[in-house]
């Protein structure tokens, strides 16, 4: 076994003794993505299902997706992004359950698969977000987050002051603001059909 490999696996068992809202959580899931990516997104997977139910819990959520999510993208955001992109229970995990779904690094990719027209993708990913049981943030409140952020992005991206979106973008988004319960649907809607 390489010094590489015995790195890799110490690794992996102190992530498994290690609590979850701990800050050496973070650190050591980093360490390993400069060990072996593939691997630290595993684990990330795999302490993301142990610590299911504590998902719902701001702490926790923040510490195991937001703080792991933009930790990893900073190691490569590029495998980052293939390794999410067809990881349905990872996504599940950030987008479904965690309580910082639709904000921070999570964001910043829902919004880039949205913008780079990967429809099926980003309806995947509200789907997740629609169901979303989280008490400290409604799905409209999410909602409204991620319209401003793809109008603002697409409108920094195209240097405009008015964010123009193909009809498959705009009917994505549609689809998303119409299920809102709530003050933030007919504001969304109304936006959103204003770019038709």
């Amino acid at each position: 076994m390489t010094s590489k490999e015995i790195k890799k696996y110490n690794l992996i068992l102190e992530i498994g003794r290690t609590d979850p809202t701990s800050e050496k959580m973070i650190e050591l899931i980093i360490s390993l993505a400069g060990v072996d990516f593939q691997t630290a997104v595993d684990m990330w997977e795999f302490i993301m299902g142990k610590y299911e139910d504590l998902l719902s819990k701001q702490e926790t959520s923040y510490n195991l997706e937001g703080r792991v999510f933009a930790g990893l993208s900073g190691v490569s955001d590029t495998k980052l992004k293939q390794l999410i992109t067809d990881n349905a229970p990872l996504l599940k995990l950030i987008y479904g359950n965690a309580a910082t779904a639709g904000t921070g690094a999570n964001l910043s990719f829902l919004v880039q698969i949205i913008l780079a027209s990967k429809i099926e993708k980003a309806d995947e990913i509200l789907k997740h977000i629609a169901t979303n049981k989280n008490k400290n943030m409604e799905f409209g409140d999410r909602m409204k987050i991620i319209v401003d952020e793809v109008f603002n992005q697409q409108c920094q991206k195209a240097g405009t002051k008015v964010p123009t979106l193909n009809r498959r973008q705009t009917m994505l988004l549609l689809e998303y603001a119409l299920k809102i319960k709530g003050p933030n649907k007919n504001l969304l809607v109304q936006r959103i059909k204003e770019l038709q």
